[in-house]
């Protein structure tokens, strides 16, 4: 048996990917222990591949490599205001920007790993959205702190904010992925998932799997922000088909006529909506919403979340170049907001440009799946400007996002599959049966004995 450098590695990475996005991993010091040992198979290898990243490192790698040694190398310096836990969901994230820059002109050797993660996805969507008849609606958000309830629930398969999020940022590809399913199966890679995508309906019925049940997730569990993501990137994805100037000179009006909605119609349509959402957990936002919006000012939960915002601006407009260091002050619900608050302008730009370079470079390739790239690009500014960054992230974003994207340009590329021939009956009366016999044509000159 042939040894393959790359099997060996997405071996490693895949169980890495199924640590950061299985609740039934989330805790216990072993699967954390095989976490760090995959990693470390990876790099391992990774050394002593011709042409590893490693060796050759890219831009991306040296501005991952300098960020995670530099927050390191502070929390080591703050003595007793260190707190490593803040950075470990961080620095797990961007390691699989190393991984994506690694295999960034071979996509398809990831594609294991993406076929993977489509089978086992659907399994924690299911299990954590039918936890909420069990535990409640809040479990989600009950799960973004460790505790006895958080490891009990995680045991049991619940995920949390995690979980809900990432299916926010793959639904637009997979979406995608499903329309033009036809034009891409028979799969080519991976070989095991070659075969297995000979059965009738098995990639569109996981595919749709994904879609569904993510959907069902985001709205189920109750985080306003993720359906607001949702619906706007699966919009962009759906109605920027194609990379068009005209489209993009029209933003601007368009976010006018948001804006005037959201001025004129929002109150009502949200005052119509707002006996609908009692007992359950939009029913305070909605509320919370209208407020704001009739009094001009930040209302209950929205007020919380905005006072965060704020207070890490300003910490960072009193220390922009070297930030104040300390995680104690920030707001701890923007991570853009709170990297440049602890960090300054030069730290905290880095860990923008990690997030959000990969979008803009796929916007740049892909012509015909342009809003698929932009809306990526679109979730990828605002959910770490209103929320924090978790591990799972970059198993989505440099992995399961690239291998999407390359599924839907390959389709587009592709012909379309010629329709399956069909068994037909032709009714043919008796005169049709005899055939008239062509008369034999004789030579020039007669016959020849």
């Amino acid at each position: 048996m042939k040894f393959k450098i790359l099997d060996v590695q997405n071996l490693a990475v895949g169980y890495l990917c199924l640590w950061a996005t299985s609740p039934l991993l989330a805790y216990g010091t072993i699967y954390r222990i095989a976490a760090v040992g995959a990693v470390a198979l990876w790099a391992l290898l990774e050394l002593v591949r011709p042409g590893g990243i490693l060796t050759r490192p890219t831009l991306p790698v040296i501005l991952t490599l300098f960020f995670i040694g530099y927050t390191a190398l502070i929390e080591a310096f703050l003595g007793e205001y260190r707190q490593y836990g803040w950075h470990i969901q961080m620095w797990i994230m961007l390691f699989f920007v190393i991984f994506y820059e690694s295999r960034r002109h071979n996509v398809r050797s990831m594609a294991p790993i993406f076929w993977f993660m489509v089978i086992t996805l659907p399994i924690w969507y299911f299990t954590t959205y039918t936890a909420f008849d069990q535990y409640g609606t809040h479990t989600a958000r009950l799960l973004t702190r460790s505790s006895e309830y958080a490891q009990e629930v995680s045991s049991e398969g619940v995920g949390g904010y995690p979980l809900v999020y990432g299916a926010v940022v793959i639904l637009p590809a997979l979406m995608l992925a499903l329309i033009n399913v036809r034009r891409f199966t028979p799969l080519e890679t991976p070989r095991w998932m070659a075969a297995a995508s000979r059965v009738p309906f098995l990639v569109p019925a996981l595919l749709f799997a994904n879609v569904v049940l993510g959907m069902a997730l985001v709205v189920r569990a109750g985080f306003s922000i993720a359906i607001i993501l949702m619906v706007f990137s699966l919009g962009l994805s759906l109605v920027f088909r194609r990379r068009s100037p005209l489209l993009l000179l029209m933003m601007p009006l368009m976010m006018m006529v948001a804006y005037m909605f959201l001025q004129v119609a929002l109150v009502p349509l949200l005052q119509l909506l707002y006996p609908l959402t009692e007992g359950t957990p939009y029913y305070r936002k909605v509320r919370d919403v209208i407020e704001t919006l009739q009094n001009d000012q930040s209302e209950g939960t929205l007020d919380d979340r905005v006072s965060r915002y704020i207070r890490s601006l300003n910490l960072f407009l009193q220390s922009p170049v070297f930030g104040v260091l300390i995680n104690r002050d920030v707001g701890k619900h923007s991570a853009y907001l709170d990297t440049y608050a602890r960090y300054g302008i030069a730290v905290g730009s880095v860990f923008v440009y990690l997030l959000t370079y990969l979008p803009v470079r796929m916007m740049q390739r892909m012509r015909d799946n342009f809003g698929l790239a932009f809306s990526i690009l679109a979730i990828m500014i605002l959910l770490p400007l209103l929320n924090d960054t978790f591990s799972s992230l970059g198993v989505v974003l440099f992995i399961m996002v690239p291998v999407a994207c390359d599924l839907v340009e390959r389709s587009r590329a592709g012909p379309v599959p010629l329709p399956r021939k069909r068994l037909r009956i032709r009714w043919s009366s008796q005169a049709d049966l005899v055939r008239p016999v062509p008369a034999r044509r004789t030579p020039p000159g007669g016959d020849r004995a």
